[in-house]
């Protein structure tokens, strides 16, 4: 693995003009299930699942991320390659491993066990991630990628340098490594939030609003006080719920025959995939919160975060 000073040197810059590409920014790390790594990392898969849907349109997946010098990292690059994301964007880290979390099955889900100092906590602004901020079309971020100081500092000023691409706040709480000011700053900076029901109280509370009968009306209160245009609330199995301030849109739930060894790792960020490829091609939001639907289900029917999504799954209809 070159150095990160040698790597940077050395990268194309291969973007284009068309900004079409669709930023996965903050961690990538490897979920050990079963003893077992399998590639993770909630804006990577993110970014590869939306590759998937778009890349028939012209976009491209970008992995804005942080990896170490070891084994893990060459298996990240080997993989992402695999799916046509382009990796150029990539940081190394010659002194810090990279990004591991231990998955604990368990009878309502799953426990991840996050293991800290690694590479992503050192993730450092450079003109590289400068050109990439000003050329997306469409950045993911969430809240664990800012739980180090090095690492909230590059990917809020990301966001806020990519003022022209779709900003998703995929807020993802996890553990202790979150707080009111990185949720306020997402909330604020974002043109679309994603949150569950576990999420929504604290969101709540970081951003000073009393939760209110409903989740939904919670949702549009989130809304008013927000520039955000959408909220995205998901519901695991139940599917998942489009809100604007003046519209709620729900599609039916979808299930598909679980695979052995299936897992729901990853599902969510496959439904965010299906919402911004919806938000970019202009479908209705009725198709777009289908197409949300399909994508997660399908991906909880398998084991990992990202397999591979059949064609009949990248056939989109309004």
């Amino acid at each position: 693995m070159p150095s990160q000073s040698q790597s940077n040197k050395n990268k194309k810059r291969t973007l284009t003009p068309s900004r079409k590409t669709i930023v996965g920014l903050g961690e990538l790390l490897f979920d050990i299930i079963d003893d077992q790594p399998i590639l993770g990392g909630a804006p990577v898969n993110f970014a590869i699942q939306a590759h998937q849907v778009l890349f028939q349109y012209g976009y491209q997946g970008v992995p804005a991320v942080r990896l170490g010098n070891d084994c893990l990292a060459r298996q990240a690059i080997t993989q992402l390659q695999s799916f046509g994301l382009n990796t150029d964007f990539v940081q190394y880290d010659a002194r810090h491993p990279t990004g591991t979390a231990i998955v604990h099955r368990e009878s309502d889900g799953h426990r991840f066990e996050i293991v800290e100092n690694v590479c992503w906590d050192h993730f450092q602004w450079d003109d590289q991630l400068d050109l990439l901020s000003r050329s997306a079309a469409v950045v993911c971020f969430g809240t664990l990628g800012q739980r180090s100081e090095f690492g909230r500092s590059t990917i809020q000023q990301f966001v806020e340098s990519a003022e022209q691409a779709i900003r998703i706040f995929d807020v993802n709480l996890r553990q202790h490594y979150y707080n009111a000011d990185i949720i306020k700053h997402g909330c604020h900076h974002a043109n679309l939030l994603k949150l569950n029901d576990d999420e929504l109280i604290p969101v709540c509370q970081s951003l000073g609003i009393s939760p209110a009968d409903t989740p939904t009306h919670s949702c549009q209160q989130i809304l008013a006080e927000t520039p955000l245009e959408y909220i995205v609330f998901t519901q695991g199995a139940l599917g998942t719920t489009m809100i604007t301030t003046d519209i709620v849109q729900t599609g039916p739930p979808v299930e598909f025959t679980p695979a052995p060894n299936a897992d729901s790792v990853g599902a969510g960020d496959a439904c965010t995939a299906g919402i911004i490829a919806g938000l970019l091609l202009e479908l209705p939001l009725e198709a777009i919160v289908k197409l949300a639907n399909r994508l997660g289900a399908y991906v909880a029917s398998k084991p990992g975060a990202t397999p591979t999504l059949p064609a009949n799954l990248l056939t989109l209809q309004s």
